[in-house]
């Protein structure tokens, strides 16, 4: 009996166990292809919004493209003029050297005595510039640039006119520094700056290559104009050529977008507003300390190394005439770095690329420190530093403008322009002073290093670019 019903219970297990098994291989076979359609689906709709990223990304990429194109297309002249307008800038700067011994001999002042004009106006332009910044953030640059123009070309032909007084020469300088005040980068930068989104970096890199224009042109052709025609119409020379070359273009084609909404509407203050911080806001912002310090310590210690190339290389045993000649290569990769660098701000980030380039010169300082009388080294070192050089200017213009925006880029930019002009005075002099005291040039070297690295630090944490909402403006009653 025990043995039947053993056998009734493993028959009826066996019966169950088929019956779910069959029910398994059914469920299975009935979900098997929603699963597999699920997921298909789920692998389609992945691929869908893949393609759709990259449909938007290529978008998005074809339209800067076309919007940076259009920006050149419709303002390359105001790019022009104001490359002319930098290189106009520089014309005093790059010519003293070489005035320097006719007005020597002339009137038999010590150098220092000539270069003490130089001084001036350095100091002056540095006390005046944010005032400035403030006339181009509420005028526009259009009709400040024009005046400027006639004013330094003006003062420029008037240096021909010192006498014996020495006190005359100084006061010939201090009124060419007023006329510079508005010929100087922010007002170029403030206008081209306007009319470019999507392409600001590298129409600011083409507009201030205007220096190196500056650089390789004018101790040439003052040099020439002066062994034909003497100093003191070589001053004249000088003021009309850049007179004729500069103002008829910057009357026809000069422009910003302030100047622009300004003769197509008239508002009730006359002001066209910008997006971006007020002038007190920005001014006492974290970002702008460390925007004007990395400024002042980039300029100071690239400008001490720049003046000072030939007699460190002399100092090193290179000869005079060897390092004149390598010293000459700072012009010309100077433009080079400061187009390169304007590409690259408009398609990275401003603060990495920053960041990067000015520790470069860090290598030019260790190429002079550990391979003194090499002269390959040394020219591979002032390669390197004019790549820097050209893209140092940039790089803290092109941030102003990201960081801070446009509605006070003229006090902004000016405030950071008269650091950078106390530091170009104070790095040169720095350099000089060492050399004096210890007998060497490495000391100043493994100064300015550290100065590189602070500034490298300051712009790698500046963060990101905020976004400024734009500015309605109302409508003439």
């Amino acid at each position: 009996m025990f043995r039947i019903l053993t056998l009734a219970v493993v028959r009826r297990g066996s019966l169950f166990s088929s019956a779910r098994r069959g029910e398994l291989r059914g469920a299975l076979r009935d979900t098997t292809p929603r699963d597999t359609a699920t997921r298909d689906t789920t692998t389609r709709d992945t691929t869908i919004r893949a393609a759709e990223g990259r449909a938007v990304n290529e978008a998005e990429a074809g339209a800067a493209h076309a919007g940076t194109a259009q920006e050149w297309r419709r303002h390359w002249s105001v790019v022009l003029v104001g490359m002319l307008g930098m290189a106009l800038g520089t014309v005093h700067i790059y010519s003293t050297g070489v005035f320097l011994a006719p007005l020597e001999a002339e009137f038999d002042w010590s150098r220092s005595q000539i270069m003490f004009g130089f001084t001036l106006l350095t100091f002056v332009g540095a006390s005046l510039a944010p005032f400035v910044g403030a006339l181009i953030d509420r005028c526009g640059p259009r009709r400040l640039a024009l005046a400027g123009i006639l004013m330094y070309c003006g003062f420029l032909a008037a240096l021909s006119l010192a006498t014996a007084n020495l006190y005359s020469w100084w006061g010939l300088w201090m009124l060419l520094a007023l006329g510079g005040l508005f010929t100087k980068p922010t007002m170029w930068t403030a206008a081209v700056s306007s009319l470019f989104t999507q392409g600001r970096g590298l129409a600011l890199a083409v507009t201030l290559c205007g220096t190196g224009l500056g650089s390789a042109l004018v101790p040439v052709l003052s040099n020439q104009l002066i062994e034909h025609v003497g100093w003191r119409s070589s001053y004249v020379a000088l003021a009309v050529i850049c007179l004729v070359l500069l103002f008829p273009l910057a009357y026809l084609r000069f422009t910003s977008a302030a100047d622009d909404a300004r003769r197509a509407s008239s508002t009730a203050a006359g002001r066209v507003p910008q997006p971006g911080l007020g002038a007190k806001q920005a001014i006492l912002s974290r970002r702008f300390a460390q925007l004007a310090l990395a400024a002042f310590c980039i300029t100071l210690a690239i400008i001490g190394l720049v003046m000072n190339l030939v007699p460190i290389m002399s100092d090193n045993g290179l000869g005079r005439d060897t390092a004149a000649a390598i010293a000459g290569a700072v012009g010309v990769t100077s433009i080079i770095g400061r187009l390169a660098t304007g590409y690259l701000l408009d398609r990275l980030d401003g603060n990495l690329i920053g960041g990067l380039v000015v520790l470069a010169p860090i290598v030019t300082c260790l190429c002079f420190i550990y391979a003194p009388q090499s002269v390959p080294v040394a020219l591979f070192a002032v390669v390197v530093l004019g790549l820097a050089l050209g893209a140092e200017l940039d790089v803290v213009a092109y941030l102003a403008t990201r960081h801070f925006g446009l509605r006070s880029f003229g006090v902004v930019f000016g405030c950071i322009v008269s650091l950078w002009s106390v530091a170009t005075g104070l790095g040169p002099l720095i350099a000089s002073y060492v050399y004096d005291v210890s007998g060497s040039y490495q000391p100043a070297l493994w100064l300015f290093m550290p100065l590189f690295v602070v500034a490298s630090g300051l712009l790698f944490t500046m963060g990101r670019y905020p976004e400024f909402p734009p500015v309605a403006v109302a409508e003439p009653a």
